[in-house]
């Protein structure tokens, strides 16, 4: 299980050809953990911003992700359900709240298990100098309902 920010930024390769066909620049997943797929930044002027569905991946690997065909990248239109940390429905940055009321502080981050496309985590920070005296928190994955203000985890802690 990794944190998506040591995916962010790797190279997509297209295997039959074995060209770069982009980046990974965010993470796509429901609030119920599974990741949906990955928005890619692309070279070009027309071809920024395309969606990569998980089903469409072959293998995350630490120096790149293998994906069988660049025909598989779709518009990041095609990406309507869900959220991301970043794009679009992004949600880094907003408060974590419990269920019961309890604020454990701002999301940063998701840990995720890149063969089963399942998010095992996230990543919470309260601030820069809180983490460098007390360290992050990492809680489990559980389903969540992110609104504009705020993320609510549906547990207690």
């Amino acid at each position: 299980m990794r944190t998506f920010s040591h995916m962010k930024g790797l190279p997509v390769y297209e295997q039959k050809t074995g060209k770069i066909v982009g980046k990974i620049s965010d993470i796509c997943f429901t609030s119920h953990g599974k990741v949906q797929g990955f928005a890619v930044e692309s070279k070009g002027w027309f071809a920024r911003h395309r969606y990569l569905p998980f089903s469409a991946v072959q293998a995350v690997g630490t120096d790149g992700v293998i994906i069988k065909d660049a025909a598989c990248l779709q518009p990041f239109s095609s990406f309507q359900t869900g959220y991301s940390l970043y794009s679009e429905h992004g949600i880094a940055g907003k408060p974590v709240i419990t269920a019961d009321g309890k604020k454990l502080g701002l999301l940063e981050d998701v840990y995720f298990h890149g063969q089963l496309g399942i998010i095992g985590g996230y990543e919470i920070t309260d601030g820069f100098f809180a983490d460098l005296t007390e360290g992050k928190k990492r809680i489990a994955a559980a389903p969540f309902t992110a609104g504009e203000e705020a993320i609510i985890v549906n547990t207690t802690m």
